[in-house]
């Protein structure tokens, strides 16, 4: 009696483990793909040459394409406050996701409104607008301090703090980016005595940076600092051993600072990128990336910069 027991109780297992596992699913339809343009574009007065990338979102279920949904050609079409103008574009491969269409002959204004409509030989359309904002002189001022001491470990080290302030412009809402570089010149290297201000100045800006998260920064706002003056960020620069052989403190360094300007859809979109998630851990909701095109995805939006060089020694 006890081994009929054993024998039905591992049955019963046996039963519950055959009804708990996968099944590979047939004759099930995926949900229906409706393509879509991709469009982002951060436009600026500031560049010698704005860019508009262009792609289509992707399939995640059926056939899938490589490397992206093919969205046919496209004709651009821009309109400065309602008047389309002329330009010419030159198309470049953007690491094989889509295109840069690089705009060749002209200069866009601060303070224009821009409409930039995309359409495609397929049949599909995207819209966005964005307003340039004005430029403005914010007043960039650094305040840095530099201190010798020990490190935990008992080797001496040198220590540099820079206080990035701004003041606000007042009676309007502000957006801001900051961006900064950190240029030095150290006595071993032979093909230069120093790091000049004109080769601090003349360095490129980093438009890549427009993208991707750079050097920790974050967007902010003016929200209750109207017409203040206020830090907008605190740079903790890498120690610099001294005790070591081969280390040595820099000739020179320069500090090269980057304020932008941006118009809202700037702001909302870098802020949705710092909330991105897709709900993949439990009890959490999804956070979409924010997007301002019609009729397909991404963004169109548009900076002015400020910047100042200081020289740190």
């Amino acid at each position: 009696m006890k081994s009929q027991n054993i024998i039905f109780y591992i049955l019963l297992i046996f039963t519950f483990n055959i009804s708990s596992c996968r099944k590979i699913a047939s004759n099930v339809d995926p949900p229906e793909f409706v393509q879509k343009l991709v469009v982002n574009a951060y436009l600026s007065p500031d560049k010698l040459n704005n860019s508009i990338f262009i792609s289509s979102n992707e399939r995640r279920f059926g056939e899938l394409t490589s490397p992206f949904e093919p969205f046919g050609n496209v004709s651009l079409y821009i309109y400065e406050n309602s008047k389309e103008i002329q330009f010419d574009t030159v198309r470049e491969n953007y690491f094989g996701s889509g295109y840069n269409y690089w705009i060749k002959n002209f200069q866009f204004k601060e303070g224009y409104t821009y409409n930039l409509k995309v359409i495609s030989d397929l049949g599909l359309e995207a819209e966005a607008t964005c307003k340039i904002p004005l430029k403005r002189d914010f007043q960039i001022t650094v305040d840095t301090t530099f201190r010798k001491t020990t490190e935990e470990h008992g080797l001496k080290i040198s220590l540099l703090t820079a206080k990035i302030s701004i003041t606000d412009f007042p009676g309007e809402a502000n957006y801001y980016r900051l961006l900064y570089l950190y240029d030095t010149y150290y006595p071993a290297t032979p093909h230069k005595k120093n790091l000049s201000y004109k080769d601090a100045v003349e360095s490129p800006i980093p438009g890549w940076a427009e993208y991707n998260a750079w050097q920790n920064d974050r967007v902010s706002n003016d929200i209750g600092l109207d017409g203040k003056k206020f830090i907008l960020r605190t740079i903790e620069f890498q120690p610099v051993y001294l005790d070591q052989p081969n280390s040595s403190e820099p000739d020179s360094a320069f500090l090269r600072i980057y304020l932008l300007n941006t118009d809202k859809p700037y702001y909302d979109f870098h802020k949705s990128l710092e909330n991105y998630s897709l709900g993949d851990t439990p009890f959490t909701e999804p956070s979409f990336l924010y997007s301002n095109v019609k009729g397909g995805l991404g963004i169109l939006a548009s900076y002015t910069l400020d910047s100042l060089i200081f020289r740190l020694k």
